[in-house]
């Protein structure tokens, strides 16, 4: 039987809100990493994002105020803390560290050999120039990275996390997240009979959304323990968990990957077909993106060493994003007499191409 989800409202202190004060000067080695920055220089602060449910205490851009020098000047501060989990029920973090949503996990991946070692040539994670303890929280302070990334960049990324996932792909450490997929469905309380009776099926089919789709929803799985089952059998690698085009960037010609929440065990090949479903836009092709990013992943893969099958690998990359974003369609029906024509179309060839893949 599978087993509940920790009561999140259990040995939790309180929690408190979003965007709390900062340190008037950042750390020492923050100030090394901005070019050597004098504790004494101004610094001027910029809310990242908005006051809502996010799982985390705040994001703030941190900019030294000052003229000349070479190197950063900026860094991001992203704070965490058993004070600040969020309030979304999927994507609230968790106080037990053997929940996939832990929120200690990303300090621990920025402490550990896994965020500056095994990476090809010109990708990397993003830098920590700090893990800052201070009044009951837990602050990253992060290099700033431009985002979102571009196709080519997204190719650059997926070949680099293809030798990191075989550089480690024995590591031992303990704190990694485990059934993050079987899990996260849970939490998105899916129910198909209810999806397929929402009211705004025929519109959505009049503005472009294949029929299909009800029959892939009569056959979504969203019982965690078959979804495990599936995956079981599938070869399991260091994975991301949110690989998207907000989370990965560039810093000079070094393409950088940001936002390790939730990494863990997962199955190969899922994070890239996740950053593939997540980057299609208007007016390009979800097969042609999915095509070119496996592709650019199952070679890395077998130049980093990967003695696996490929297809496999390409059957992986199908079977986890099937079971992880069976969502997407719900998503899509509450927002059909919400978005302009051109982002619906965007949206329906996605899920078009999504029941292809089912």
């Amino acid at each position: 039987m599978d087993a509940p989800d920790h009561d999140p409202r259990l040995a939790e202190p309180p929690q408190r809100p979003r965007f709390g004060p900062l340190r008037s000067s950042p750390p020492e080695q923050v100030l090394e990493g901005l070019s050597g920055a004098a504790s004494d220089t101004g610094w001027v602060v910029e809310r990242f994002g908005h006051d809502s449910g996010f799982p985390n205490g705040g994001i703030w851009t941190v900019t030294a105020d000052r003229a000349g020098g070479s190197g950063p000047r900026s860094a991001w501060v992203k704070r965490t803390g058993a004070g600040y989990l969020g309030t979304s029920d999927v994507w609230r973090c968790q106080v037990a560290p053997e929940d996939p949503q832990w929120w200690g996990r990303e300090a621990a991946f920025y402490d550990s050999d896994l965020a500056t070692s095994g990476w090809g040539a010109g990708v990397r994670a993003a830098r920590c120039y700090a893990i800052d303890d201070h009044d009951e929280c837990r602050d990253l302070w992060l290099e700033s990275v431009d985002v979102p990334a571009d196709l080519p960049v997204c190719e650059r990324a997926v070949r680099g996390l293809a030798h990191w996932q075989v550089a480690h792909i024995d590591t031992k450490h303990s704190w990694l997240s485990d059934d993050w997929i079987p899990t996260h469905v849970r939490r998105r309380g899916l129910d198909n009979e209810r999806t397929l009776a929402h009211p705004a099926w025929p519109i959505a089919i009049e503005r472009g959304l294949d029929p299909a789709l009800r029959d892939l929803v009569a056959a979504r799985v969203t019982d965690p323990i078959r979804i495990r089952h599936q995956l079981r059998d599938l070869p399991r690698v260091l994975t991301h968990y949110d690989f998207h085009q907000s989370n990965i960037g560039t810093v000079g010609e070094e393409v950088v990957i940001i936002d390790w929440a939730y990494v863990g065990w997962g199955p190969v090949g899922h994070d890239v077909g996740h950053l593939a479903l997540d980057s299609v836009g208007p007016g390009t092709s979800p097969s042609e993106i999915w095509r070119a990013l496996r592709s650019a992943y199952c070679d890395a893969l077998t130049a980093a060493g990967w003695n696996g099958d490929l297809d496999v690998v390409r059957r992986s990359m199908v079977t986890s994003n099937v079971l992880r974003l069976g969502w997407t369609i719900d998503h899509v029906l509450s927002v059909v007499d919400q978005v302009p024509d051109d982002v619906f179309a965007a949206m329906a060839a996605r899920l078009n191409f999504f029941a292809d893949l089912h």
